[in-house]
């Protein structure tokens, strides 16, 4: 019976414990929207055709249209995405992160090495880095190409490959 009761009370205090994990995941509202994650919606052929037909909200200015809702793109919430258009098919998708959080020393977080590494977990691949500060990935019919802007900001963009 002291076995019981003492297992009983392990299993309680572990389970307590659990409580105490931080939950860091969450679906976002694009997600929610669509169904898919913004890169597997923007790495499928049918998000290329007609741009009345894209999942999620997005508001119209001429040929850029821009994703009114928020999304997490390869794990890292994004500060904008935009569709570009042309006779009214997407021509490429771009999205912006820029550095808000900090480690415990006070150093931004490496946000290009962390986007890189969801990237090529991602389409299973290494990608192809140029000289001109940029990576290209394959996946699927699109190539997303990541470009270090600053420091503090990085860009994804899809585009058919």
């Amino acid at each position: 019976m002291k076995k019981l009761l003492s297992s009983g009370a392990a299993l309680g205090l572990l389970a307590l414990s659990a409580l105490g994990i931080p939950q860091t995941f969450q679906q976002t509202q694009f997600l929610n929207t669509a169904g898919v994650s913004f890169e597997e919606f923007a790495a499928d052929p049918a998000a290329w055709a007609d741009s009345a037909a894209l999942k999620g909200h997005w508001e119209a200015n001429g040929d850029t249209l821009t994703l009114s809702e928020s999304a997490a793109v390869f794990g890292i919430t994004a500060d904008q995405v935009t569709a570009q258009k042309h006779d009214g098919h997407v021509q490429s998708f771009r999205v912006v992160f820029r550095t808000k959080d900090k480690h415990a020393g006070g150093k931004p977080v490496d946000l290009s090495a962390q986007l890189k590494a969801n990237i090529q977990a991602f389409t299973g691949e290494s990608g192809i880095d140029h000289y001109a500060g940029y990576t290209t990935f394959k996946y699927k019919s699109v190539t997303i190409t990541l470009r270090f802007v600053s420091s503090h900001e990085v860009v994804a963009e899809f585009t058919r490959a």
